[in-house]
């Protein structure tokens, strides 16, 4: 997860044709991931299926780094779909909350899936363009993540209104972060694998729409 956490920034001299087929294979496969986990999502919500926080959890981070370890090989691309199969259960089930706890929750989906791929797009343009070189936020990104999950572990048995607000609020930032280290990592040769980067990509965006789904639930939200 975000380069398994534990991935260190690299440059090298790599081929601008190597950099662009990356990009493209990525964003090939980060479509394909999305709309798999986005189709994983509609049947969860209809079925009703939902999965526990602490299965959730270790899904995270076996799917995490099996992938790291099949990031060479088809496997890496078949995790992926399950990576991505895991995601859509949690954003179903985080969906069908919206829907049957507000009465405005259809407009809270679509704006948070609107702001979601306006935030990834503008992030993605800025971390291709940029002459700000950002390699060196890895140590901040790492421990920031490992940090809010943490505290997730810990308000799971706090249940602290506040703190949720306060987690969501903190997890959109970084999510944002890690999108332009990954996006800048590609477009400067310091990610050359396209399995590594697409799962890492997609990772980030569906934290962006389940954040952002309860952000927007939380200050617009009727009942």
């Amino acid at each position: 997860m975000n380069e398994q956490l534990l991935r260190t920034a690299r440059t090298s001299t790599v081929p601008s044709v190597t950099v662009n087929r990356v990009l493209r294979n990525t964003y090939a496969l980060l479509s394909m991931l999305f709309l798999f986990g986005a189709g994983t999502a509609w049947v969860a919500m209809n079925q009703g299926w939902q999965i526990g926080f602490f299965p959730f959890l270790i899904g995270i981070f076996a799917f995490s780094f099996a992938i790291n370890a099949a990031r060479n090989s088809a496997w890496g691309i078949v995790l992926g779909f399950g990576f991505a199969g895991l995601l859509g259960v949690v954003t179903g089930s985080n969906v069908a909350f919206a829907l049957s706890a507000y009465s405005n929750g259809g407009m809270l989906v679509v704006s948070a899936f609107a702001l979601t791929a306006v935030m990834f797009l503008g992030l993605s343009a800025y971390a291709m363009s940029t002459k700000r070189d950002f390699s060196n936020m890895i140590g901040f990104l790492t421990v920031g993540t490992l940090a809010i999950i943490g505290a997730f572990v810990i308000n799971y048995f706090l249940q602290v209104p506040a703190l949720w607000l306060a987690l969501s609020t903190m997890v959109v930032l970084l999510a944002s972060m890690w999108i332009i280290w990954q996006t800048q990592q590609i477009v400067r040769s310091g990610q050359t694998n396209y399995i590594m980067a697409a799962t890492n990509l997609m990772v980030n965006i569906f934290a962006l729409f389940n954040n952002l789904l309860a952000l927007m639930g939380f200050a617009f939200g009727e009942d």
